[in-house]
């Protein structure tokens, strides 16, 4: 017996590295005119939906969670005191986890989001994560009890296994605190 809400969370895991390997290519394959992060994820989105791998609430929701992602790793980059931050410290995890082809992608859009960043002050909040949503690889704490949960690729985040709340933040930002 198939259980819908998996093989939907599946799917969007999927669509979340469909869409992140499009952005990357846009930005590699882009000469004169690089585009900013919104309108690659645009045009890679649109390109999902026309060729039948997403639809277009899932193409809509994926677009959410890889710019949150995206945008929570660039104001990491442009915020931090370090002179040569590194993306792997806020992933929290090692780097080997990774698939190479993963971790140059999401790199690389970091990376754009980093200097789209640094023209605007942002809050410095991080964002908050919710169980069912899907997050890109790296370490998201749990709101209530600190437990760490680990990705090494995009996924659904589950209901916390230590206490079943369904708020996380990024590990990246700082300790958890009471």
């Amino acid at each position: 017996m198939s259980n819908p809400e998996a093989e939907n969370q599946d799917r969007l895991s999927q669509g979340y590295e469909l869409l992140l390997d499009r952005v990357r290519k846009i930005f590699a394959e882009a000469e004169e005119h690089v585009p900013s992060l919104s309108e690659a994820l645009s045009h890679a989105k649109q390109e999902c939906i026309n060729n039948g791998e997403l639809t277009h609430e899932e193409a809509n929701q994926v677009e959410h969670y890889l710019r949150r992602d995206a945008e929570e790793a660039g104001a990491w980059l442009a915020q931090s005191s370090d002179d040569d931050p590194h993306l792997g410290d806020w992933l929290r995890m090692d780097l080997q986890m990774l698939e190479s082809w993963l971790w140059e992608a999401f790199s690389s859009i970091a990376d754009r989001t980093k200097l789209e960043l640094q023209g605007f002050t942002t809050t410095g909040e991080p964002s908050v994560y919710h169980s069912g949503e899907v997050a890109g690889p790296g370490t998201l704490q749990c709101f209530s009890c600190g437990r760490e949960l680990s990705f090494s690729r995009p996924e659904a985040i589950p209901k916390c296994p230590g206490c079943d709340n369904e708020e996380f933040i990024r590990t990246g930002y700082g300790d958890f605190e009471d």
